[in-house]
């Protein structure tokens, strides 16, 4: 969960895609915006430092950082103040070959 921006959520190997992912699941409505902004910004800085500082190549030798990727799963939509902060989110990550991706949870609730 974003609200706890020291544990990585989970760690999986994305064959298709050839990528190590670190996911980040949310469960909450996007309806404190700021506050949830900031907290997705500190759990992807956790997430960086641990790919950065090689902590998936310990786990799994000759990984670098252009074989990991950040992916955020939300079960609730987010709005378009999200989506653009998603975005910058992928750019600022792309500068170190990290991909970032959402992905609506497929029981997400549309309300």
């Amino acid at each position: 969960m974003m609200s706890d921006p020291t544990t990585i959520d989970y760690l999986a190997h994305d064959a298709v895609r050839a990528k190590y992912v670190l996911i980040i699941r949310e469960d909450r409505p996007w309806h404190h915006v700021e506050e949830m902004h900031d907290q997705l910004k500190r759990k992807v800085d956790t997430y960086f430092q641990y790919i950065k500082e090689g902590e998936v190549a310990k786990q799994y030798p000759g990984v670098t950082p252009a074989d990991c990727a950040i992916t955020l799963i939300c079960r609730q939509p987010p709005g378009p103040a999200s989506l653009a902060f998603f975005d910058y989110v992928r750019q600022v990550l792309a500068a170190d070959a990290i991909e970032f991706t959402f992905l609506l949870h497929p029981g997400a609730t549309l309300s």
